[in-house]
This record gives structure tokens, sequence and C-alpha cells, in this order.
């Protein structure tokens, strides 16, 4: 029936014109006189036949053509990576000083010793060099044998901190997954071939998020050549913990607060607790 439908739609439209011109034409014509007519037959109405317009035979399905991805990022080699530092530093500060921080060599292998040795409560020298700052320390004696910094030492660190500070945390840490690999190379050589940098990096701050908050100037004294604390238990702190402190409460909390971003962000982007 579905098939017919048109042919029957159309039948029904010419019946009902043909019904309706033959009741206008009876009642409106005049009445004729009797004439002998002849009785013409009326054919039969032909049959319209629809011819259906045939389907198009279906293409041939083309199978797609296979095409190889490339990589969207190739890393280099451990030795080559410094230039690849130095590039993506861009991204992650406007600051200029961070050029002094990139002008060395083995940029990842510094940093991998860097971090590992603050976790460790140490700090080596010479991947540190380019952050110590510049000039003496000051000293004030308060009474005798008993000394305090000046304000002005903690003014040594300001620069170091607002490079700190302009680093993009999110950035960052994205940066430092796209060279995790690299990070991983460096940390084996020191002697861990199967340790976990991730965690050397979380320990490390860590460590450093322990200092001691102190709202007034620790006492110093000079036992021989070097100041220590007065206090034993500051004086107990890691090398590391003891350098945050020399950069003053206002550079130190500012650090923290930083230091707690990034560890918050590294964990969430690595997908840890």
């Amino acid at each position: 029936m579905s098939e017919n439908k048109p042919v029957f739609i159309a039948l029904i439209v010419t019946g009902i014109l043909l019904v309706g011109f033959l009741a206008y034409y009876f009642l409106s014509a005049e009445p004729q006189p009797d004439t002998v007519t002849d009785i013409v037959a009326i054919p039969e109405p032909a049959t319209i036949e629809v011819i259906e317009p045939e389907a198009p035979e279906p293409e041939p399905e083309v199978e797609p053509e296979v095409v190889a991805e490339e990589p969207a990022f190739v890393l280099p080699r451990l030795e080559n990576s410094d230039q690849l530092i130095r590039d993506g530093a861009v991204s992650l500060t406007r600051h200029e000083g961070i050029n002094t921080w990139l002008g060395s060599s083995e940029l990842i292998r510094k940093t991998v010793a860097f971090t590992d040795n603050i976790a460790n409560g140490s700090i080596a020298k010479e991947p540190a060099a380019a952050l110590a700052p510049r000039g003496q320390m000051s000293v004030q004696e308060i009474s005798e044998g008993v000394y305090v910094m000046n304000e002005r030492s903690y003014d040594r660190f300001n620069n170091v901190t607002n490079i700190l500070l302009s680093i993009d945390t999110k950035r960052s840490v994205e940066f430092y997954v796209l060279l995790r690999p690299l990070f991983a190379q460096a940390y084996g050589e020191l002697g861990y071939p199967s340790g976990n940098f991730d965690q050397v990096i979380l320990r490390g701050i860590g460590r450093l998020l322990e200092t001691p908050q102190i709202d007034e100037p620790a006492k110093l004294i000079r036992p021989v050549v070097m100041y220590e604390y007065q206090d034993p238990k500051l004086e107990m702190l890691s090398p590391a913990q003891k350098q945050l402190l020399r950069m003053g409460p206002k550079n130190a909390d500012a650090i923290k607060a930083k230091l707690r971003d990034i560890a918050r962000e590294l964990r969430a982007t690595l997908g840890q607790s």
C-alpha cells in the first residue's frame, strides 16, 4: 500500500476535480429541448503508472589511508638539553634575572644535584653558585658576643626571591613533566638508577617548609670564625633550612608560599595525593 500511495493520492485528486466540474455543469446549465443523443461510452480513466527512480548504486568503500603520526615532541639528549631549558624558560617568567641562572651548562644535571642535596638537608655549593648573594653578611652586636643580622643583609636575597616568585607555577610543572625523562636520567647518574626524582622534589620542598618561622631576628654568636645561632634548635637545622632563615622572614615566607603552590600543582599533575 505504501508503494502505491502517490498513485492513490493522484486518483483521489483527479476524481474530486471531475465531480466538482460535473456538479457545476448540471446545476448551472439551462434546460435543453429533447433530442436524441448517442450514448457515448466514457472510457475508464487511464491508470497512471509512476516509475520509481532507481536507487543509485552504493559507491565502493575506500579504506582511509593510514598515515603514521609523528611524535609531537622529541626530547634531545641530556648533554644537549641546555638550549631547550633556556628556550623554555622564556615562557615561565619575564624576569630578566633568570638569564643569570641559565648562563651555565649542564643545567638539568646541576638542578638535579641541587635538589637532591636540599632533600638530604645539605647544599651543593657549585650548583648553587648562581644563587649566591652579592656582598658580605652584615651583623650588629646587641650585647657582648651576641649579634643579629642587619636588615640590609636580607635585602641581598630579594632578587633571588623575586625571580622565584615570577616563575609561572603551572607552566613550570608542565615543563618539568615534559622533560621528566631527562631529569630521571640525570638522577640515575647520581647513583639512583631506580629512584623517583618526583619524590625527591617533594621531599626537598617538604624539608624547606619545615623551617621554623622566626618573627624576631635570631641571635647569633661567634665561637670561632663563623657565626652560629645561639638557639641550639636553630643551629641543629639542616644547612638548607638555615640558608632559608638567612634570607629573612619576608623572603622566607614568600618562598615557602611559592613552594607550597609548586608541590600542590606537581601532585595534581602527577595524580598523587
